[in-house]
């Protein structure tokens, strides 16, 4: 007697489908939270270099990079290019010639993967300030955990002479000068890049979250924030209903509920941002004698 086989009906392949597709379901937010851990800790190597490569520069020359160079127009990041393995392409750079021209515009048009953070959704390359294909960057140094402007007559301003982070412009500051701790003073951090009109300043000009590494054209006075960041201002700001300057002036970042930060003693922390207002704005101070920390 002949045997039939018997085949799968309809009714069974749809529940099938469905199981799977239940399955798939619960697994696409496990693997997207493993990818996004795999990115948070390649950022955090990152700035670990950076971090390491800040005492280079400390140990070579006795005091960390300034936030920003007046005269040349260059960012703790371009300063810091001998002491995170980029020797050759600091060597083909000019200092005596503006950003936009020759080297110097090609220096800014290389992709330095140390400079972005891996969960950024920055374009790779965008023109601007007449710089061809430059290249966004993802951090900020910390030049103030008071400041809360960057534009306008109401002081502090960020970037300031007188402000009360590691980094501000022409800054030369040294560990000893660092009354509040290495351990408890930022001093890099993530920032977004938003390349779209967030506000208008006091100064009357819509402002961008342009953030840049190396060199600019810019950088000074209500463009601070191309290369520094207060902790005066709430993490991600960008997406608090607060004036264009605190947007700028933020650290933040992709990550899930926070942003990761260089202490000056060169560790990485994750800061939540529901963190306490006055505990981060101490953070950002490097002489203000508060009894604060990370835990």
């Amino acid at each position: 007697m002949l045997s039939r086989k018997r085949g799968y009906t309809l009714v069974e392949s749809l529940v099938a489908i469905a199981i799977i597709g239940v399955l798939v379901a619960l697994l696409l937010p496990a693997v997207q939270s493993a990818r996004e851990s795999a990115r948070r800790a390649q950022c955090m190597s990152q700035l670990r270099q950076m971090g390491i490569g800040m005492h280079h520069y400390h140990d070579a020359l006795g005091t960390f990079p300034p936030g920003i160079c007046s005269s040349s127009r260059t960012f703790w990041s371009g300063f810091l290019l001998p002491y995170v393995e980029q020797q050759p392409l600091f060597d083909t750079i000019d200092f005596s010639q503006p950003w936009d021209v020759g080297a110097n515009a090609l220096a800014c048009a290389v992709y330095l993967p140390i400079y972005r953070c891996p969960s950024s959704t920055a374009p790779r390359h965008i023109t601007a300030q007449g710089i061809d294909n430059r290249v966004p960057s993802d951090y900020l140094a910390c030049t103030s955990g008071t400041a809360t402007r960057e534009s306008g007559d109401s002081w502090p301003l960020a970037g300031s002479a007188d402000s009360d982070g590691i980094f501000y412009v022409d800054s030369a500051t040294r560990v000893a000068e660092i009354i509040d701790g290495v351990s408890m003073t930022i001093a890099l951090g993530e920032a977004m890049f938003i390349y779209q009109t967030m506000g208008i300043d006091h100064t009357g000009f819509p402002q961008y979250l342009d953030r840049w590494y190396i060199g600019t054209l810019e950088g000074l006075d209500n463009e601070v924030s191309e290369g520094m960041g207060s902790t005066g201002v709430a993490i991600n700001s960008h997406k608090l209903d607060v004036f264009v300057d605190e947007k700028e002036l933020s650290f933040g970042s992709h990550h899930p509920s926070g942003v990761q930060v260089v202490m000056a003693d060169g560790s990485v922390r994750f800061v939540a941002e529901s963190i306490d207002r006055r505990i981060w704005s101490a953070l950002g101070t490097r002489n203000g004698r508060e009894l604060v920390g990370l835990p």
